[in-house]
């Protein structure tokens, strides 16, 4: 591991000359307007002659400057894209992203970046669906400088292995199945939900089709999604205790499987998961826990960009109750 052997030096500000200062890196703050990580000069002499005491260090060669250093490593990150740099603020970087989009974060690599000497990068969670403008990563040198070989490394690790990565949405094909008999007043409360929630992710809506628990009911409705091109058909209102509801037993006469029933997460642990020839399908068991954060949310950024979902390891943050308001979109009305 490089660390940098830079020569820290205490110096009389009422005395020292601007030789003595001279691209030397301040070490503690002198002021608002004299900050720690300053590269000092001539010009700050007469704002060191009444600190009696100055600390700061002498760089080696191959060293460089925190704020160069950080940018250096938050432009390499941004390239994964589609991100954007602010910053410096206190020597520390952005990573905004410029679209909605998931956020896959390689957490192995990011904890191998952060070994590296003065090195400290910082993520949201993995899987997590993100707005644009949002923060999704900082980074920064600790030190007020580093080997440049440090800032190298961590920048090729970034690179070459895809520390993290936004994947966009995409407008799948979306229908809807429900097989609970709904009052007009759910059934408002239902289509508002329907259209907030997945509309924030650009849902090409196919419309909502009520119909009977029954077998040649739910066979025609899954025909239908099928000839309307669904790429994903939302299924609400089936049994989660079960097995012979139509839901499953129809999915499977017309060619589909059921993936996955049950999910480690909270509400929303009876989510379930099929496939239907080129169609996600994925049902919850009532129309009511739609409009609530559940473990739906969980998947939809998943389903909706395209990457495959492990739901068994989704159980990790699984406590949605617990931690919605900061993981989830601020949905709204497309």
């Amino acid at each position: 591991m490089l660390v940098s052997l830079m020569k820290a030096i205490s110096l009389d500000g009422s005395t020292a000359t601007a030789a003595e200062i001279s691209g030397r890196v301040l070490t503690h703050d002198l002021g608002p307007d004299l900050r720690k990580g300053t590269i000092l000069a001539a010009e700050h002499l007469d704002r060191l002659r009444g600190h009696r005491e100055v600390h700061a260090v002498e760089l080696e060669p191959g060293d460089i400057h925190e704020d160069l250093a950080g940018r250096r490593l938050a432009e390499a990150i941004a390239k994964l894209g589609p991100l954007r740099v602010e910053g410096p603020i206190q020597s520390q970087y952005r990573l905004v992203a410029t679209r909605r989009g998931l956020l896959r974060v390689n957490a192995e690599l990011v904890g191998k970046i952060n070994a590296l000497s003065g090195v400290a990068l910082f993520t949201l969670f993995d899987g997590q669906a993100v707005e644009v403008g949002e923060e999704v990563a900082g980074c920064k040198v600790t030190p007020v400088a580093v080997p440049e070989q440090v800032v190298r490394e961590a920048a090729y690790m970034a690179l070459e292995f895809r520390v993290l990565e936004l994947l966009p949405f995409l407008p799948l094909r979306t229908a809807i199945v429900v097989t609970e008999k709904l009052k007009p007043k759910a059934r408002a409360l239902f289509a508002e939900a329907v259209s907030r929630k997945l509309g924030w992710y650009g849902a090409d809506l196919l419309g909502v089709e009520e119909v009977a628990r029954s077998r040649p009911s739910v066979a025609a409705a899954y025909a239908h999604t099928a000839e309307a091109g669904a790429d994903l058909v939302l299924f609400a209102g089936a049994s989660s205790i079960d097995p012979l509801d139509p839901a499953y037993s129809e999915l499977e006469r017309a060619g589909g499987e059921l993936i996955r029933f049950g999910m480690p997460a909270h509400p929303g642990s009876m989510l379930w998961m099929g496939r239907l020839g080129r169609s996600a399908v994925l049902g919850i068991a009532s129309c009511a826990g739609f409009g609530k954060n559940s473990s739906l949310d969980l998947v939809l950024p998943f389903v909706f960009s395209g990457s495959p979902i492990d739901l068994a390891g989704l159980g990790h943050g699984g406590l949605i109750e617990r931690s919605a308001g900061r993981r989830f979109p601020a949905y709204e009305k497309p």
